[in-house]
Order: structure tokens, then sequence, then C-alpha cells
């Protein structure tokens, strides 16, 4: 059995290592977006378009900013 490939691009990280992975697949909705911090998946969602994928992958960083300021 063989695998797909995926291409993946790192869309931001936080200084507490939070990071965001934008990943391109070949089935609909092509655009995952992944918000991990270590080993948990903190925010996830599949999309149909990379700019609605990246849009919200800015909105989710701006939530979480300031969450991690307050602890």
């Amino acid at each position: 059995m063989t695998f797909p490939s995926l291409e993946y691009q790192r869309l931001w990280t936080l200084a507490d290592g939070t990071l965001c992975l934008l990943v391109e697949r070949e089935d609909a909705p092509r655009f995952e977006i992944c918000v991990v911090r270590g080993e948990d998946v903190i925010r996830q969602n599949r999309l149909y378009a990379r700019g609605s994928a990246q849009m919200l992958a800015e909105t989710w960083r701006a939530t979480l900013e300031p969450l991690r300021g307050q602890k």
C-alpha cells in the first residue's frame, strides 16, 4: 500500500512552541490547517480554498497569542 505524499507549509509559530501547519491534500477539501502544541492538536479544520485556510489560521493565531500571555 502506498500513501500519497503531502505538501505542507508552516504558517506561524508562537514563543511557547505552538505552530500552525497548512497541509495540501489530493482530495477535497484540499487545504487542512492544524495548530499543534507538542503532541497535542489544539485546532484543526479542512477548507476548499487556500486563502480561506490562511485567513482562519491568522484568526486562530490572534486568539491564541493573548491566551499564552495570561498563563
